[in-house]
């Protein structure tokens, strides 16, 4: 079957189910500024972890050999690590669709296609980092990339809060807190239509494990950055096989798998 993929606002037909992923959720570093307690992805190791820059190249040239076509890097904090004008740079070169999420307070000479920017009130920075991500926001769309604000929900009055604070954003992608969310409310949000809204959320065909998949800073591979079974990633061919013979197994999600 041949469907037209949306990922990153850009069409593209391909054959569904894809022989290999299309995109990777990459973290590269588990390093962070911020100690957000509630941090879903919080390491809980003090010994700082990341990727090398050649262990990161060799993965890149596997990917492109193998059709994928977009990165999306994480982490921790991925502006922290050593390497990432060289990580960012190197990907665009090869072609890959490039996005970046960090948490608005740093600023690296990087020019990915999307930087999203993590801002609710499980961060510290909720309304106290404001004039800081402001500064990341205007700077990166300077470059031409596009903007994106992650927010985890917690409330109705925070997205509109979201909403009215960053006016100058090209989208808000709309997160339900892992594991489990107390926020119950996503059919009463306002002109839901102007927002991302997470697969999860949406009730909507989950594409991880079929057109996507997630690996982290340790080498752990995953259908998705929200599960904790992992496999250990060795090529993309190799961990794919076994990667789509898992199931989502979040608690409460609504997002259904097509097979």
């Amino acid at each position: 079957m041949t469907v037209k993929n949306n990922t990153n606002n850009n069409l593209l037909l391909i054959n569904y189910p894809p022989k290999y992923p299309k995109s990777v959720h990459l973290y590269i570093t588990n390093e962070c500024n911020l100690d957000c307690r509630k941090c879903f992805y919080r390491s809980s190791s003090d010994i700082k972890k990341e990727l090398s820059f050649e262990v990161l190249k060799d993965w890149f040239y596997d990917w492109k050999k193998h059709g994928l076509t977009s990165i999306a890097i994480g982490g921790g904090e991925p502006l922290l690590h050593p390497s990432i004008i060289e990580t960012v740079k190197l990907a665009k070169e090869m072609g890959f669709h490039v996005s970046v999420t960090s948490n608005g307070t740093q600023i690296k000479e990087i020019k990915p296609d999307r930087v999203h920017i993590s801002y609710d009130t499980l961060h510290p920075t909720w309304k106290t980092k404001e004039s800081e991500i402001q500064e990341a926001i205007n700077y990166y769309s300077k470059l031409g990339c596009k903007i994106g604000i992650n927010h985890i929900v917690s409330n109705l009055e925070n997205i509109e809060y979201i909403e009215g604070t960053f006016k100058n954003v090209d989208n808000i992608l709309l997160i339900r807190e892992k594991p489990i969310s107390s926020f119950t409310q996503w059919d009463s949000i306002p002109h839901r239509d102007n927002y991302w809204v997470e697969g999860c959320i949406e009730g909507s065909v989950c594409e991880q494990g079929i057109l996507s998949f997630h690996v982290d800073y340790e080498s752990n591979a995953s259908i998705c950055s929200n599960l904790k079974k992992t496999i250990k990633y060795t090529t993309l061919e190799e961990t794919w096989n076994k990667l789509k013979k898992f199931n989502c197994d979040i608690r409460d999600s609504k997002a259904p798998r097509p097979f």
